[in-house]
């Protein structure tokens, strides 16, 4: 390997680093080419670990018992702000069964960046003491010896109260370029839309979840993380470890969305309280407690003006956003649509993140972006209102060729076709037909909406595989497979390489032991930032094995080909079984390592879709009901069909729940969340499932490094909540002022 270092930018849901990627020279592994024979990579094929999901052999965090195991049970504020006059830690030491207490004044708690366990805390839910029990029953006791005496202080839930007060986590942003007020002053046509869109709860299967185990100085921690690497550097650094001491094990994961990107509060508390005790520490959330501290989509309060000629090109586009943030978290970039989507000189952006008492926001898929994109893209179909146009032929119209912001062009962009073959698939030309009078009384309409999203991913990343003397492979890679099926796509694009049947190539992740780095899974990068790594690290092992093909059958290497598990001279006078060689490698295996390489410069990588939805309303009764979604989105390359349509249709439905029955809600009089159980929360149910219709351009990105695929993971539900109000408005000529649409809202509107 001759290695060197290039500077590159990683981006994770629009925020850019430089890093350095470690690029070796001697790897010529090049792009596929679009029209390149795949024998595999595109072709549905089932999860690698299907079968044992299925039959419940697999084991998550959750289902983690190692002997001498406690059980932990948290005290959580009843109240949005107040201040601990007392707590007895020594009387929920004494309680039978409890073997440790940690509370606010507990050494982990002040040495963390943010202190871990509140004595002032500042919302519902917040963490003020961690009791471990040899059964969560003990736990429980001991968390109730605690006898907390809580001074109730002054809060504020409402986001408007906390703008008019100023209240704000960072200072207000404002984005220009060229003269908003001035074209809009002078547009021929214009419009104002305001919306309202709901906090919204990441609501994973499995909740946050934690085991840690102390060996001397060694850590082993179980984690539910989208983030294993990410949870070692955190537990390693609150710990005083170096980072080889720590092992994080992430095998399963029942879900993130957003809500899981490192060790967390579970995992620091975990261990703490195993190191204090000697014994393993489990904690993991009830679903209460998941749904109150778990995360969440901050809620927001949008409004929109646009201008526009004649022709219906944008002139002038004026947005600003109010996010309720909570107690802080990165502010999400909710006007990136109003900015980036289509082509305008004249853009501002205006943000405020007001610091209200709840829990700092965090990612949930798309953040930002989705509500971001369900109050301008409504905006845009009331502008082809004013306009008496096509909702779709006003987005051809002002079509972006170029990144807005920065001015460079796109890495690849295949919209324009993601809007044709949507039409085609949703029978737009006919739409109109929908508004008849229909025969069981229901209004009926259909709308669009576009989707724009990073998913470029990019180094660092790093694979290693491994062929043994039976053929058969294995491939080594940081990936933390969290529900979207990665390790499948890592064992297509590695047995594509390697010219193997994918029943002879398994991959193993959700482990740092082997320490071969992967990202976060989130911000759609896991597939374009691992799978070059993966396809580097299986090309290396190739020609090694092409090379010794050719010792063996005394023949040049590049004279023979690798496919389904046979070796081919290109005169066809060989056609082996691999094995037949790999077999006299006896006890030696051979040996590949790769890594994901830098991004192309002087372009910026989107993915880009459109989405059209067909809903039904009842006017007495003020239900909506989606009956259709078709969803075209360009993302590249599609490594596997079958786990790409789950991505979508997953992504679809909490769109759709956005839309229609998701909603956060505070007493505002108490600060306190009155629907924060599975009860009352209102997620879709298999009868809520629409027809769902997914197309993609099949468009590779020449640009991105050897595969030419970007990620999957949030393009889909960014346009879905959008697309579904406009196919409300269209059905009923009325729009709501909130999200979701929820039987009082539209009733409302409808009045």
């Amino acid at each position: 390997m001759t290695a060197r270092f290039v500077k590159t930018q990683k981006e994770m849901e629009g925020r850019y680093e430089d890093v350095w990627a470690l690029v070796d020279e001697s790897d010529e592994t090049t792009s596929w080419k679009p029209d390149a024979d795949l024998s595999l990579v595109g072709q549905s094929a089932p999860r690698q670990d299907g079968a044992a999901r299925a039959a419940g052999r697999v084991r998550f965090t959750v289902d983690v018992k190692l002997a001498g195991m406690l059980h932990a049970a948290v005290l959580r504020s009843p109240v949005a702000h107040g201040k601990v006059r007392s707590l007895d830690l020594a009387a929920a030491l004494a309680t039978p069964g409890v073997r440790g207490v940690i509370g606010p004044e507990s050494e982990l708690s002040l040495t963390t960046k943010v202190p871990l366990l509140a004595s002032e805390p500042t919302y519902a839910g917040a963490a003020i003491a961690v009791v471990a029990g040899d059964t969560l029953e003990a736990a429980r006791a001991g968390v109730a010896a605690l006898a907390l005496d809580l001074e109730v202080l002054p809060h504020l839930v409402d986001m408007q109260e906390g703008l008019n007060e100023q209240r704000f986590t960072k200072d207000p942003t404002d984005e220009t370029r060229g003269d908003a007020e001035a074209a809009l002053a002078a547009a021929a046509v214009t419009i104002e839309f305001a919306l309202d869109t709901p906090a919204h709860v990441q609501t994973p299967l499995e909740p946050h979840a934690a085991v840690v185990s102390w060996d001397g100085d060694e850590l082993t921690a179980w984690v539910s993380t989208q983030g294993m690497f990410a949870a070692r550097e955190e537990l390693a650094k609150a710990f005083g470890l170096r980072k080889d001491a720590v092992r994080v094990r992430t095998e399963f994961v029942g879900g993130g969305f957003g809500a899981k990107q490192g060790a967390g509060f579970e995992a620091l508390a975990a261990a703490e309280l195993a190191r204090i005790t000697g014994r393993p520490v489990r904690l993991v959330n009830d679903r209460h407690a998941e749904q109150l501290d778990g995360g969440r989509r901050a809620a927001t309060r949008q409004s929109v003006r646009l201008g526009a000629d004649r022709n219906g090109t944008l002139t002038a586009i004026d947005a600003d956003a109010v996010v309720a943030q909570g107690q802080g978290g990165w502010v999400m970039p909710v006007l990136i649509p109003a900015q980036t989507l289509y082509r305008c000189a004249n853009v501002r952006a205006l943000t405020f993140p007001v610091k209200t008492n709840l829990r700092a926001q965090n990612a949930f898929r798309a953040p930002g972006v989705m509500e971001g994109t369900a109050a301008f893209e409504q905006a845009i179909d009331e502008l082809a209102l004013a306009l008496d146009m096509d909702p779709l032929e006003l987005r051809r119209r002002n079509h972006a060729d170029v990144d807005q912001v920065s001015g460079l062009p796109y890495s690849s962009k295949q919209l324009l076709a993601c809007y044709d073959r949507a039409a085609e698939l949703a029978g737009w030309a006919t739409r109109d037909m929908l508004r008849a009078p229909q025969p069981d009384g229901l209004l009926r309409g259909m709308g669009c909406a576009t989707q724009i999203w990073w998913g470029g991913g990019g180094p660092p990343s790093h694979a290693t595989v491994r062929l043994d003397a039976d053929g058969n492979a294995t491939v080594i890679t940081g990936i933390q497979d969290i529900g979207t099926g990665t390790l499948t796509s890592a064992q297509i694009v590695a047995a594509e390489e390697l010219g193997l049947p994918l029943s002879h190539v398994r991959v193993v992740g959700g482990d740092t032991g082997p320490n071969v780095y992967g990202p976060v899974s989130g911000g759609s990068q896991t597939t374009p930032s691992v799978m070059p790594a993966v396809r580097s690290a299986a090309a290396k092992v190739r020609t090694t094995l092409l090379q010794l093909a050719g010792d063996v059958f005394e023949i040049a290497a590049e004279d023979l080909d690798l496919r389904d598990g046979r070796i081919r001279s290109s005169d066809g006078a060989i056609d082996a079984e691999v094995t037949e060689v790999t077999e006299k490698l006896g006890n030696a295996t051979i040996d590949g390592s790769g890594s994901r390489g830098p991004n192309p410069d002087g372009f910026v990588v989107h993915t880009f879709g459109c989405q059209i939805a067909q809903v039904s309303v009842d006017a007495g009764l003020g239900e909506v009901r989606v009956e259709r979604i078709v969803a075209v989105h360009d993302v590249g390359r599609i490594v596997n069909p079958l786990t790409a349509s789950s991505q979508v249709e997953g992504g679809v439905l909490q769109g759709m729940a956005f839309a229609l029955s998701e909603e956060f809600i505070v007493d505002p009089t108490t600060g306190v969340p009155v629907n924060a159980h599975l009860d009352d929360y209102k997620i879709p149910t298999i009868a809520d499932v629409p027809e769902i219709i997914i197309d993609y351009p099949h468009v590779p990105d020449a640009n991105l490094p050897t595969t030419g695929t970007k990620g999957l993971g949030e393009p889909p539900i960014i346009p879905t909540a959008a697309a579904i109000a406009n196919a409300f408005a269209h059905a009923t000529g009325r729009r709501a002022a909130a999200l979701p649409l929820t039987r009082d809202r539209v009733l409302e509107a409808l009045a």
